[in-house]
């Protein structure tokens, strides 16, 4: 919170905005909910949040004047939006009748007492709001400058349980604690997480794991037991394979790979120097309309291996998990559609749990070549760059986090591919981590690997000899990967390999004859 200041600064378009809303209305209106707490905070915000007597009078004067249209977002509780022009840091405001018959009523029955903060517009609002004007029945002021997460009543839980949801989510946005006696009260309504809608279960958990430190706050739900509450997918995972991964399970190791995607995020110059600002470009350009691509990885990370359980078999007094990845790929992407994510976003986390162990085959096989890597970006496709940065978390999270920080601050893994994978538990997993990270360096591939075909199937036809079919689309495979490994460059070098290729295929006929 702002030192001791008495006052609270406003944007000038925030209090044009909040003066116009008290000219328009004939009623009491009050500034409420995340808007008054963030500005508490000195945080930005996009958003405005009014309470007034005649919502819907208020809302439709001020679409009015501003010519925007008036969106009615809950009739039943006579809650409506006016989206704003999109020029300025105010995107919408949103007017909501009192929940209760006056202002202190509505504040009593909001979330959590951050957010139970009001202040009544006056009729010529300023620049700034004064603190000693504040309505704060639940002392939220005081948790605010505590930084904690404080509601007083399972009740109201149960009265919305996405509040469950947005807990956490606050407490990973703001950087706060929940306290103590909330954690409790949030675990004991565990069992109604996954009540709510499944869109509005999607958006706080994207908000969540957009959040800095969401891998921590994923900890935190599972300790709640919220976490398998909405993933009740994962939960089996905590009693398997305890031998290996220790207390915890399964579980444990997801929620490790996840920590370790976290850092990887934050440390993508040091881990690939040579193409972190592509990877960092990559990132930012998401992965849907719905959610970011941080949001998918961190989601990815978590479910990788949720089909182990259902998979796990003793072979040889050891531990198997044979078709977790492709089982995997069914369950998370059923998953996803449950909670409404869209369907490109399922398709993508599904093929990054189908494709996750690929990279670490690769890796056991020995030094990765160029044909090998070209294959595994052909079959994988563009969620590679994902399932490449899940891998290394994967092949990391076996690691103490201070030893790949180390590791990191001495050039990376990069060296390891000179001196091999050894027979040292570490020193497999540093080779693992060198050869998904040399595959990520590899991911902006050349240009070359993107280039306009040499020849198309009619000329391939004529060069063979053979009828229109599969074999055609086989050759034109055979042109890309040579072409891709640099093999051939021109129409010419295109048709001579195809030619020296039917000769390898005809000499051992002509020998038969």
């Amino acid at each position: 919170m702002r030192g001791e200041s008495r006052t609270i600064p406003l944007a000038a378009e925030v209090s044009r905005a909040l003066r116009t809303s008290r000219r328009l209305s004939d009623g009491a209106v009050y500034l409420v909910g995340g808007a008054l707490r963030d500005a508490l905070l000195g945080r930005p915000f996009s958003d405005l949040d009014l309470a007034a007597e005649r919502p819907l009078a208020l809302a439709r004067r001020l679409a009015r004047a501003i010519g925007r249209k008036l969106v009615v977002l809950d009739e039943n509780e006579r809650v409506y939006r006016v989206i704003l022009s999109g020029n300025g840091a105010l995107k919408q405001i949103d007017v909501a009748g009192f929940k209760g018959a006056t202002i202190i009523e509505d504040l009593k029955r909001r979330d959590f007492t951050v957010n139970a903060l009001a202040w009544p517009i006056p009729g010529a609002p300023g620049r700034s709001i004064p603190k000693g004007q504040l309505l704060d029945p639940r002392g939220g002021l005081r948790d605010l400058k505590a930084r904690r997460l404080r509601c007083e009543s399972a009740s109201l839980f149960r009265e919305d349980p996405l509040r469950i949801l947005r807990a956490f989510r606050l407490a990973g946005e703001l950087a706060f604690s929940i306290e103590p006696a909330t954690f409790s009260r949030l675990k004991s309504c565990r069992h109604l997480a996954a009540k709510p809608a499944g869109e509005r279960i999607r958006s706080e958990l994207v908000a969540l794991l957009n959040a800095s430190g969401a891998a921590k706050i994923a900890r935190r739900m599972d300790e709640a037991r919220v976490l398998t509450a909405v993933f009740k997918e994962l939960e089996p995972q905590r009693h398997c394979a305890k031998s290996y991964y220790g207390p915890g399970g399964v579980l444990t190791h997801s929620l490790e790979v996840d920590s370790r995607l976290e850092f990887l995020l934050s440390h993508l110059r040091e881990a690939f120097p040579r193409r972190w600002r592509e990877i960092h470009e990559f990132l930012n350009a998401g992965a849907g309309q719905a959610s970011s691509r941080r949001a998918l990885l961190l989601l990815s990370a978590l479910v990788h291996d949720i089909a182990k359980p259902k998979t796990a078999k003793m072979i040889g007094g050891r531990l198997r998990f044979f078709g977790h990845d492709r089982v995997g790929a069914r369950m998370a992407k059923g998953l996803l559609e449950r909670l409404r994510f869209s369907r490109e976003e399922s398709k993508r986390v599904a093929a990054i749990v189908l494709h996750h162990l690929r990279p670490g085959n690769l890796a056991a096989s020995g030094q990765v070549t160029e044909r090998a890597s070209y294959r595994f970006f052909r079959d994988v496709g563009e969620p590679a760059i994902d399932l490449l940065l899940v891998c290394w978390a994967d092949h990391a999270s076996y690691l103490p986090e201070a030893a790949v920080a180390r590791a990191l601050k001495k050039g990376g893994f990069g060296r390891f591919l000179a001196e091999g994978p050894g027979e040292a538990p570490e020193r497999k997993t540093f080779w693992h981590l060198a050869v998904v990270s040399e595959l990520i360096e590899r991911s902006c591939q050349p240009e070359r690997a993107r280039a306009p075909r040499l020849l198309d199937g009619n000329d391939v036809m004529k060069i063979l000899g053979i009828a229109p079919g599969p074999e055609v689309g086989r050759w034109l495979e055979k042109l890309a990967e040579a072409q891709a490994l640099g093999r051939i460059a021109t129409r010419m070098d295109a048709a001579a390999f195809l030619a020296r290729e039917k000769k390898k295929l005809e000499r051992p006929r002509g020998r038969k004859a």
